[in-house]
């Protein structure tokens, strides 16, 4: 999941991203003759976009600079860990969060289903009312576009991990994924790191 601060992409930006995706889907649904994977690849290309721009824009609210803010989305990423989900990495940047997690199944919490919408609007709810708080602000603190990412099996997620963690290497800001002060990666998986 990627989720970003409200104003860290211009909504221009935004309309005109989604209807290069909207005019490459219909020739995908017209024309394609494998479109499973011609999706898949349409769906890839617009994360990567969305990625490097957040990575590269200098405008917009870049709020998770700060550490205080900044831990205030970790401890709202852990609060849920081991309660409603298995959070697996996350890496905070300054105007956008990356994390990867498993929802828990119904048989895992007493019959009560667990559904990303409502996770995310938990996580995104509380961390958005304890940093708008702080900064003595009012209204969206995240956009309220993200991207989601179903995982397949345990060679792709150990993909996505890697990328989530290499986001601030990418960006120019440490050396090495564990030289990132917002990044943290389940204890069984730190060979990744």
């Amino acid at each position: 999941m990627t989720y970003n601060l409200a104003g860290s992409i211009p909504r221009d930006v935004l309309d005109q991203w989604k209807a290069e995706y909207v005019e490459e889907k219909t020739k995908i649904m017209q024309f394609s003759k494998d479109i499973e994977n011609d999706l898949e690849r349409l769906g890839k290309l617009d994360f990567a976009k969305r990625d490097k721009f957040l990575d590269t824009y200098d405008g917009g609210n870049h709020f998770l600079k700060s550490d205080t803010l900044a831990k205030i989305v970790a401890d709202t990423l852990h609060y849920w860990d081991e309660k409603r989900l298995e959070l697996y990495c996350y890496c905070i940047m300054s105007n956008h969060v990356h994390t990867v997690f498993r929802l828990y199944g119904e048989e895992e919490i007493a019959g009560k289903p667990v559904y990303l919408e409502q996770i995310m609007h938990s996580i995104k709810l509380y961390s958005a009312s304890k940093c708008n708080q702080l900064l003595g602000l009012e209204g969206a603190f995240w956009q309220h576009e993200s991207y989601d990412r179903l995982v397949r099996n345990d060679e792709e997620l150990r993909r996505i991990m890697t990328y989530v963690l290499q986001n601030p290497v990418k960006a120019g800001l440490c050396k090495q994924m564990s030289d990132w002060k917002w990044s943290y990666i389940k204890p069984e998986y730190n060979d990744i790191m």
